[in-house]
């Protein structure tokens, strides 16, 4: 299939799946064909900040304390959770089998694919679709969302309407780097991750006080040669690491155990919610 096909098809299925009233969108019979998937994108947040709702923006007066504090986690954070997400993923029992982490950006093919962030932010300013979309930026006040994503790992931005139902930004180049990968990694599919609520939580605090988690509001769409198939639109507020939290800063030293149990958790709710998906209703 040539790149301008795909982007027909992938585009047709983000405009059906826009047309959903349901958070999770599938195509039963073209997942049932999926014997393998990798994980090539997960983008989160530059900046893991405190919020009250992982699915809103929005931060309150502690979070404006512990965002001072905690400082800009974002690559640690992605390359935590997906090692230990594309590891869970593995054990979930699910209709396709999912490539280990340490295969994808082992692999030759895939590597060469990568193009750094500040790369891609220069294609999308140059393009028809970047000025546009800095005009409408303009016009409406809105600020820049930064992502990060995990070492030698495609990002393209994070998806601002977490309700939009897909993982994809469609800007350029990203579809060419789906097709490529899928591929370079022989695989059936590829999953893309786009946690836009990638944020700490808080639980009995007490001030400024108060044991700290993350809370997650994430697509994940899965696609293969021949456009998207399925995505899962979903989120939690908490996991069950915890980390202390003290005069709005979470403990440093706690991060790691917070963004890998983040992983964990993400997986384990995607997981279900593809398995319920996939059920003939």
């Amino acid at each position: 299939m040539d790149k301008i096909k795909l982007y027909v098809a992938l585009s047709l299925s983000v405009l059906l799946a826009g047309c959903s009233f349901g958070k999770n969108t599938v195509d039963v019979e073209a997942v049932k064909k999926v014997k393998t998937v990798a994980v090539i994108m997960y983008s989160v947040p530059e900046k893991i900040v405190y919020r009250s709702d992982a699915r809103d923006n929005s931060t309150s007066v502690l979070g404006a304390l512990a965002e001072t504090s905690i400082g800009n986690n974002g690559a640690q954070a992605a390359e935590a959770a997906i090692k230990t997400f594309t590891e869970t993923l593995q054990k979930q029992n699910l209709s396709f089998t999912v490539m280990s982490h340490s295969d994808v950006i082992s692999n030759p093919g895939f590597s060469a694919l990568y193009i750094p962030a500040s790369a891609v932010d220069k294609q999308l300013d140059e393009s028809l679709l970047g000025k546009s979309l800095s005009f409408l930026g303009s016009l409406s006040g809105g600020a820049d969302y930064t992502a990060a994503a995990p070492n030698k790992m495609n990002q393209y931005g994070l998806v601002k309407a977490w309700h939009g139902d897909t993982a994809l930004t469609n800007k350029p180049a990203e579809l060419k780097y789906i097709k490529n990968a899928i591929e370079a990694l022989k695989v059936d599919a590829v999953l893309v991750v786009n946690d836009m609520g990638f944020s700490f939580s808080c639980e009995a605090c007490i001030g400024s006080n108060g044991v700290a988690s993350t809370g997650s509001a994430f697509n994940a769409t899965l696609v293969s040669r021949f456009g998207s198939i399925m995505n899962i639109r979903e989120w939690f507020a908490t996991t069950d690491e915890q980390g202390v939290m003290a005069m709005g800063i979470v403990d440093p030293t706690e991060h790691e155990a917070l963004f890998e149990e983040h992983g964990r958790r993400m997986a384990e709710v995607f997981a279900s919610a593809a398995k319920e998906s996939l059920m003939v209703k």
